[in-house]
């Protein structure tokens, strides 16, 4: 695999860490300052861990 290729995945999979590491923060800001389950906060947050779940689940299968 060529370089740039190599440093397009690895910065793939930084990111979608990332956006995981922001949805869990969001959930958990939102939920400690009271917010319920239909706080926008929520649903944005399980929304950046959906994503970047789903981003992380794609680039580990697309090869090394």
């Amino acid at each position: 695999m060529s370089t740039p290729e190599r440093i397009y995945r690895r910065s793939v999979r930084a990111f979608s860490v990332i956006m995981v590491a922001i949805g869990i923060a969001l959930v958990a800001t939102t939920l400690a300052n009271g917010g319920g389950p239909l706080a926008i906060g929520f649903i944005l947050g399980i929304a950046f861990v959906a994503v970047g779940a789903g981003r992380l689940w794609i680039a580990t299968r697309m090869g090394p």
